[in-house]
């Protein structure tokens, strides 16, 4: 009974990453459009300066039992998903929305090798066929007959390394923390980098018109894809692995591809919708086999 309910859990978990990357890959083309009038810093202050304030509110009544390990622990993650967003916001100035999805979803392959070295996690066979399938789909979509990256692609893809500790970071830090105050701190961190970075690299860097577009997407990006996505891969990551959850995680560049269809009118080559196909195989793949390998635990 014990190892049904962890695997229930698990999936339960494994589910709830899926609905988060769909929520991320939504955030592409809003991020992108919002960029195009507000300076990339100023924008990500406006987005955790709102995420802030609500994960503040959630965590007041816990406030008192922050320790200093939650603070160092978040503040290490925190370091990450700034320069993950960072170089990820960048590089929407440069290429389009749904291919800088696909190239941040090359955490995808870095994410199992950060995981055996760092926590000593070796991926099962299933997940490693599977981290191959869900790059071969990123390596349709990606590239266009050359290997040659352009500059914002380039971004996108430093994005992906900071993206892919983040991941495997918050597979060990979850374990020995609150998972509000440890989401909170991080947050600001995010913040605070924000704040810097738009003050020493922007010009003029809070003189810009709310418009209604602005507004709308500081609201998804804030609440959607920081507060209700962030504890819920902070709090349930920690019940699959950090290759299952990259896997998973690959999806939303697919989501991209579909929320930039639809909002941004960006087309992909018949290629690039085979290589978002094979990203959705290889996410049920490896469902189905770690399903069928639980059974043959069981017996």
């Amino acid at each position: 009974m014990t190892f049904l309910n962890s695997k229930l859990r698990e999936y339960g978990a494994d589910a709830s990453l899926l609905f988060i990357s769909i929520i991320w890959g939504s955030t592409f083309i809003i991020t992108k459009q919002a960029i195009e009038n507000v300076p990339v810093f100023s924008f990500l202050t406006l987005r955790f300066t709102v995420a802030s304030f609500l994960l503040l509110i959630i965590c007041l009544p816990r406030i008192r039992q922050i320790t200093f390990r939650t603070i160092l622990d978040g503040t290490i993650l925190g370091s990450f998903l700034f320069l993950t967003y960072a170089f990820q916001t960048i590089g929407l100035k440069y290429t389009q929305a749904s291919v800088t999805a696909f190239i941040t979803g090359c955490y995808v392959v870095l994410v199992p090798v950060l995981s055996l070295i760092i926590l000593k996690k070796r991926p099962r066979p299933y997940a490693v066929t599977g981290v191959l399938l869900a790059f071969a789909g990123l390596v349709l979509i990606t590239l266009n007959g050359s290997i040659l990256l352009s500059r914002g692609e380039f971004l996108v893809l430093i994005n992906a390394v900071f993206a892919s500790f983040q991941i495997v970071f918050i597979d060990f830090y979850s374990r020995r923390n609150d998972i509000f105050l440890l989401t909170t701190v991080q947050i600001l961190v995010v913040l605070i980098f924000s704040i810097l970075a738009s003050v020493l690299f922007e010009k003029n860097s809070f003189s810009y018109v709310y418009s209604n577009q602005l507004v709308f997407a500081v609201f998804v990006t804030s609440i959607l894809a920081t507060v209700v996505a962030f504890l819920i891969q902070t709090g349930l990551q920690k019940y699959t692995t950090p290759t299952k959850a990259a896997i998973i995680y690959s999806m939303e560049p697919v989501s991209s591809a579909f929320f930039s269809y639809f909002i941004g009118a960006e087309l992909l080559t018949l290629r690039q919708y085979t290589g978002a196909m094979i990203i959705i195989f290889a996410v049920l793949f490896v469902e189905t086999a770690s399903y069928y390998n639980s059974m043959r635990e069981i017996k």
